[in-house]
């Protein structure tokens, strides 16, 4: 069958993906924001479009390729990449957003590109796990996706390194205001670090446990 649930959702979803990213850029409007891809939020929504892109053709590839691409830890992990966007950006920035900008924000939220990458492909990837995603998903997959997070972290933290503490006119050093470890000292830092580690790790074992139910 050509049209499935799953190549369906997934070149919808990549292609959701790609728009907000080529609009989050400003590219849209003939330029190009310095430190676009600086952002967890788009680079998870890169890494997203790419995958299920990859999921629509190996749909069609089949085989060991779409075994590989569709395996039960890769996929939940990865569904755990971009579920973080959209728990973080709503809970967390948008309050801090509400408080520092006030009435602003309310129009800079409302934008299509605004909620594509931190609404639309974050749930409808969610979604897409739950209808038709592998669920047997190894108990070592929830320590093994941390690595993900980790890797933003080392990213951004290496990129501050290399910007030096002047940044060029633009560019903010660090992508977001809990890892600057120039304002937060470390301590602070360190602090914060953990308690979005410690989220995480909750997060994984949410969705192990939801994939443990589907099994039952």
């Amino acid at each position: 069958m050509i049209f499935t649930i799953e190549r369906v959702s997934s070149i919808a979803i990549a292609l959701l993906a790609f728009v907000g990213i080529f609009m989050q850029a400003g590219f849209h409007k003939g330029k190009y924001y310095l430190g676009t891809f600086s952002y967890y939020t788009n680079l998870s929504n890169l890494f997203t479009g790419v995958y299920q892109l990859i999921i629509f053709i190996g749909g069609f590839v089949g085989g060991a390729f779409y075994a590989g691409v569709t395996g039960a830890a890769l996929r939940y992990s990865l569904t755990l990449m971009i579920w973080v966007t959209h728990l973080i950006y709503h809970f967390l920035l948008v309050p801090d957003f509400k408080k520092r900008k006030g009435p602003e924000f309310a129009s800079e939220w409302r934008t299509f590109k605004n909620l594509d990458v931190h609404y639309v492909v974050p749930l409808l990837a969610l979604l897409q796990w739950l209808v038709c995603a592998d669920k047997a998903v190894p108990l070592w997959a929830t320590a093994a996706w941390l690595l993900i997070p980790l890797a933003y972290l080392a990213f951004a933290m290496i990129r501050a390194w290399i910007l030096g503490p002047e940044p060029k006119s633009g560019v903010y050093r660090y992508p977001y205001a809990f890892m600057d470890l120039d304002e937060q000292g470390i301590k602070s830092w360190t602090k914060n670090i953990l308690m979005a580690l410690g989220f995480y790790i909750v997060l994984g074992f949410v969705l192990y446990g939801v994939s443990w139910l589907f099994r039952i």
